[in-house]
């Protein structure tokens, strides 16, 4: 028998649960944002947009992104059911698996770009603020 250190309240069954709630509310937007909004998801269809969107072999992404072979192979699995990657498998020794973005991450693209905009322009670092209040002596 083994026992979680997870906390209460955590884990796969709470994602799927909040992932099935917002299917179920109808809101495609809170849906989309369950999915992509957990940790490394948009860093890794980031990452394929930043290659081209071209296949990328699961060594490669590792390296890449710097993540845990055991998240980062989760992450994978769940983008891969939810048609935002293809994953293809070569029958040859050692095994060869490929990843690439389906059309509906093609989409995506333009809102990569927006962000890279963005990002161009503003920070997402804290600005010191300054603000006088009342009458500042002359």
């Amino acid at each position: 028998m083994t026992t979680s250190t997870r906390p209460s309240g955590t884990g796969p069954a709470v994602g799927t649960a909040r992932r099935a709630e917002a299917a179920h509310s109808g809101c495609q937007v809170s849906e989309l944002f369950a999915v992509l909004g957990r940790p490394h998801m948009l860093q890794i269809l980031h990452t394929f947009q930043e290659s081209g969107g071209g296949p990328l072999r699961f060594g490669e992404l590792q390296s890449r992104l710097k993540i845990s072979p055991k998240t980062l192979s989760a992450r994978l699995r769940t983008l891969v059911e939810g048609g935002f990657l293809i994953r293809r498998a070569y029958n040859e020794i050692p095994p060869r698996v490929e990843y690439q973005p389906s059309a509906k991450t093609e989409e995506l693209s333009a809102l990569f770009e927006a962000l890279d905009r963005w990002a161009q322009r503003n920070t997402v670092h804290q600005v010191p603020m300054v603000s006088v209040v009342g009458r500042v002596p002359a």
